[in-house]
């Protein structure tokens, strides 16, 4: 298994963060910023661990993807305009992957950049959103598509804050996990496809430690990082459309769903086998059951993926599995096949 980069600290006695705090010089001034709900189940955890937090100051958004927009982003900015935060401050982002996401972004561009750190407080922000650099926020409709890639500082991963967790969010992490596998290593695949949660640790340790291997070798996404994509350019749009008529998905149920409807593609176009897709399908469907796509048009959803960010050439461009264990970048193929996964995910 690759091992895990130095910035990131799987950490259930918080004792790595509490070091880190402690040897902060004291004229660095902490922000933290919450959602309302990591505010209300998580911040008294982390309140306690130093009293260097004793005089942190926390700006909270409102909690889901409809808030992470340029609305939320500028009332950031502002508020560590008005407490006159400098440019040696630190921004600690407590929460899942709205907070991540947003927070790193605001952290990568105020006084063109300062210092963060991610403390994930969900399965998702634990295996993805505080893992790689990748910061931003939606807009015009569409997902993730103004950001930056500007790395934390550091990472602590609490694993005690899943305990918080209603059973669908932490469900919401597993679709990540099992991407993971799919794109990377087929003896995790069989390890997890029947009970992703049976170790949440291992599932934490081995699934950072495929994400880091990869971002390390192409951190800026001009290769090989695009394997961590596969389910995201349906995925994306399908959240994208969800989100805009008022019937918003959770990001692992959206990309559980572009999976599917992805490697449906892969096997149309021959790459991926009959047996391995049904085996793939099975187990995706068994832990998250079926996106309602009642009404969708596929044109709408296939101009949303015209925007993708791995897109060049005027063409789509999507990360296939090949096979369970492996998968490719930049695969093309005509918009009639994606009509028709999608026609076939909606009617199955």
């Amino acid at each position: 298994m690759p091992e895990q980069p130095t910035y990131i600290h799987i950490d259930p006695t918080f004792e790595k963060f509490k070091a880190y705090l402690n040897v902060l010089p004291p004229h660095v001034r902490i922000f933290i910023l919450t959602d309302s709900n990591t505010q209300k189940f998580c911040w008294p955890i982390l309140s306690k661990v130093s009293n260097r937090l004793d005089t942190a100051h926390l700006i909270e958004i409102p909690p889901g993807e409809k808030f992470k927009n340029q609305d939320s982003l500028l009332n950031i900015a502002a508020e560590m305009i008005r407490c006159s935060a400098d440019k040696n401050c630190l921004l600690i982002n407590l929460g899942g992957g709205v907070v991540c996401d947003i927070g790193g972004f605001a952290a990568s561009i105020y006084k063109r950049g300062i210092k963060f750190i991610h403390v994930p407080t969900t399965l998702l922000a634990m295996l993805d959103a505080s893992v790689g650099g990748k910061n931003g926020i939606d807009f015009a409709g569409y997902k993730n598509i103004l950001g930056t890639i500007h790395f934390p500082e550091n990472v602590f991963i609490y694993t005690p804050f899943l305990d918080t967790l209603p059973a669908d969010e932490t469900r919401n992490g597993m679709a990540e996990a099992l991407k993971h596998a799919l794109i990377a290593d087929a003896s995790y695949w069989d390890e997890i496809k029947q009970d992703p949660l049976k170790d949440p640790d291992l599932l934490i340790e081995q699934s950072i430690a495929i994400k880091s291997s990869i971002v390390i070798q192409d951190p800026l996404e001009k290769n090989i990082r695009k394997k961590l994509n596969a389910g995201h350019t349906i995925g994306h749009a399908l959240e994208s459309w969800k989100l805009e008529n008022n019937h918003p998905v959770m990001h692992g149920q959206a990309v559980a769903a572009g999976l599917i409807i992805e490697s449906y593609i892969s096997k149309q176009l021959g790459y991926l086998s009959s047996k391995e897709f049904d085996e793939m399908e099975e187990r995706i469907v068994h832990t998250f059951g079926k996106m309602d796509l009642t009404g969708y048009n596929a044109q709408d959803l296939i101009q949303r993926m015209q925007q993708d960010k791995k897109n060049s050439s005027g063409q789509i461009s999507f990360s296939l599995i090949r096979h369970i264990g492996n998968a490719s970048i930049d695969d093309h193929c005509e918009y009639s096949m994606i009509a028709d996964a999608l026609e076939y995910y909606a009617a199955t």
